[in-house]
């Protein structure tokens, strides 16, 4: 499985406008950080934040091979690239893109579908769609009510599961991730614990606690630390399997 960071930051991107603090005066590229976005295998893309775009012109990405993308839950950071989506064009002309979501999710930003642009995969807790040779479903996480999830996929016995916004997992989903190559996970906050999310301190233990072979954070908010100092903190903390992810960072699996 190949998944590429197209984006990494949280909900605004890195640096912040007008901010004059130690992240968002680093000269440190890895630093500079667009909405948390993925591509994995060329053909799946996790997540349609606001950057779609820009992600999508970067010239190690051919857009045309696109041919999924999961929502993980409804905010703005995660659907506002919808419009841009629909229009990919190609040679031979103009395929439909397939959104794989939720219910309650899709009742959210059912406005946001024009009719014809896509083909929708409304899909149940768990349910699993084939996309190529992958496996995608979605597993509920606790951050919004009843409409967020992470998403899971695998490619034979290799599994990633993302999941850029949560304050915790249900005891079911953390039990299917038990031993799961790869999570990549939120990392909104360092140390101050919110409504929503959980901190990369939580992370750190969580990953522990699922004994998963790599964790990458994902989703980095204002209030942590410039990169190296992340990598450095989360390593400290957690071991060598702990890492903060960067925008075009590429990881095989």
């Amino acid at each position: 499985m190949k998944i590429k960071f197209l984006g990494t930051s949280a909900g605004w991107p890195l640096p912040r406008l007008g901010c004059s603090d130690e992240i968002c005066t680093s000269k440190d590229q890895e630093d500079r950080r667009t909405r948390s976005q993925a591509l994995i295998n060329e053909v799946l893309l996790l997540d349609l934040g606001p950057d779609t775009y820009q992600h999508l012109s970067q010239p190690q990405v051919d857009p045309t091979k696109i041919k999924y993308a999961a929502i993980s839950h409804e905010h703005p950071d995660h659907t506002f690239g919808l419009w841009d989506l629909s229009h990919i064009y190609s040679k031979g002309g103009r395929d439909r893109i397939k959104i794989i979501i939720n219910d309650k999710t899709l009742a959210k930003i059912r406005f946001m579908f024009f009719p014809g642009e896509y083909e929708i995969i409304k899909t149940q807790v768990e349910s699993e769609i084939e996309v190529n040779n992958l496996k995608v479903s979605l597993l509920p996480v606790h951050h919004t009510k009843d409409s967020s999830f992470g998403v899971l996929v695998k490619e034979g016995v290799k599994g990633l599961f993302w999941a850029p916004d949560f304050k915790s997992l249900p005891t079911e989903t953390a039990r299917k991730l038990r031993n799961i190559d790869l999570v990549a996970i939120d990392g909104s906050e360092l140390k101050i614990k919110t409504p929503s999310h959980e901190t990369i301190e939580e992370g750190i233990q969580l990953g522990k606690e699922i004994q998963a072979r790599k964790v990458y954070f994902i989703h980095i908010g204002h209030r942590t630390l410039p990169h190296q100092r992340l990598e450095t903190f989360v390593k400290k903390i957690g071991g060598k399997n702990f890492h903060i992810a960067h925008d075009g960072l590429e990881v095989g699996l």
